[in-house]
């Protein structure tokens, strides 16, 4: 690390804030106490800025209704570690400045999405943290929102979203139809264009059942040419197929279908492990489209694929720059060079489970040598999700009664420098 003599430090601490004037209104199953019998009632009754603190049934019971939210409001349980179930979709109606939020919710079966576009003006937020949906899509694939998609547990599901970011979450799937353009977390174009950077970071993705010759799967989807973006840390494990393949589909961890065309700012692909034992045509990491002004940085990843010479680790494009260093695999790249620090014949294993790397792969301690990559432990970046500052370590388990889930902060301070840290949290 450059000395520094002296720090000024700015540290931003961003909560979820409503009006002062805001009210707390009460769900419970008897509606007694003041309280209202059902969600639907007391989002009807409720002002923008107010909080609806749901009871969770005895049991487990579900409310079962359908939900639209049309005001800025933040919808929690009343029992701390508790979730408030239930079985429907959530539909947002989007206005310029909405904010809400959803927490502590499990949904047995039912989808979150939108109405449509949320007017130009300033965004409409979205936060849905510490939820788990057992079977349902986050779909806020549209423009002018902001959408936080935090520490959540999402089975038979995925997330889209256009602005925004997704950390810490464990999703998993085990059909095609329950992904949004077939990838467990896409990122689409937004119709405002920003020098903002879209967080992928620590989240487990898990295809649960063999995909064979007629399914598409990606675990990361980037097709956004409106923002930069920062994928970190995120562990992708694919299972096997014995099925006949067919060329026209493949397996890919990330798929980059777009970049935005500027040359302002830089994207990263750093730290993520990619696992698969599919037999043919599986990519870690593959660039369908990239833009002319666009640098793409790929740092410390992990793949380990079936050693199949369909198969490729990277897979390059002609277009913009693509930096590729420090990336440790079983397979060779395809239309892209060495620059000679990659590792193509690694021994690297892992346990499945957890992405931990085995004892005695080349991995540990294998990635980008400059202390700004450092591991927590302030030894030499290990390749995969468990390296550098943003280690799977830090999002799971999920604990505490209130938690700061993400925090940026610069990687080098020169001497007489700025310290500028943002750090984001929720209250459980």
């Amino acid at each position: 690390m450059k000395n520094v003599v002296s720090i000024i430090s700015t540290f931003i601490l961003s909560f979820i804030v409503f009006s002062v004037n805001a009210v707390d209104l009460c769900v419970n199953e008897s509606g007694s106490g003041g309280c209202y019998s059902s969600i639907t009632a007391a989002l009807a009754a409720a002002n923008d800025g107010d909080r609806i603190i749901i009871q969770p049934k005895a049991g487990g019971v579900p409310y079962t209704e359908n939900l639209t939210i049309n005001k800025s409001v933040q919808l929690l349980s009343n029992a701390e570690g508790t979730f408030w179930v239930m079985q429907g979709n959530i539909t947002i109606t989007p206005a310029v400045g909405r904010k809400i939020s959803i927490l502590h919710m499990r949904n047995i079966v039912g989808d979150i999405t939108a109405s449509g576009n949320s007017p130009a003006g300033t965004r409409c937020e979205v936060n849905i943290m510490n939820c788990r949906m057992d079977d349902g899509n986050i779909n806020l694939d549209y423009n002018n929102f902001n959408v936080n998609v935090v520490s959540n547990q999402i089975n038979d599901g995925s997330v889209a979203l256009r602005y925004g970011q997704v950390i810490g979450n464990e999703i998993k799937a085990d059909a095609t139809s329950d992904l949004q353009s077939s990838a467990f977390i896409y990122l689409n174009t937004d119709g405002v264009a920003t020098n903002d950077t879209l967080y992928v970071v620590g989240n487990r993705i898990n295809y649960l059942t063999d995909f064979c010759c007629y399914d598409n799967i990606r675990g990361i989807t980037l097709n956004s040419s409106s923002q930069f973006f920062y994928v970190s840390n995120n562990l992708i494990i694919a299972p096997s197929t014995s099925y006949t393949y067919n060329s026209s589909y493949y397996f890919a961890g990330i798929l980059i279908n777009s970049a935005k065309n500027s040359s302002i700012g830089q994207n990263f692909i750093v730290n993520n492990t990619v696992y698969s034992t599919a037999t043919y045509y599986t990519y870690g990491i593959t660039f369908n489209g990239h833009a002319s002004n666009a640098t793409t940085n790929v740092l410390n990843n992990l793949i380990l694929l079936n050693n199949n010479s369909n198969n490729s680790s990277i897979v390059g494009t002609s277009s913009g720059i693509i930096a590729a260093s420090y990336n440790y695999s079983n397979r060779p790249f395809s239309n892209l060079s060495n620059n000679g620090t990659n590792n193509l014949t690694s021994n690297t294993t892992i346990n499945t489970s957890t992405g931990q790397m085995n004892v005695g792969s080349d991995g540990i301690n294998g990635g980008y040598p400059d202390p700004v990559y450092y591991d927590l432990n302030l030894t030499v970046n290990d390749v995969g999700v468990y390296g550098g500052s943003y280690s799977l370590d830090n999002f799971y388990p999920v604990t505490g009664s209130a938690r700061v889930y993400f925090v940026r902060a610069p990687r080098t301070v020169l001497q007489s420098g700025t310290l500028n840290i943002r750090a984001e949290s929720f209250d459980r």
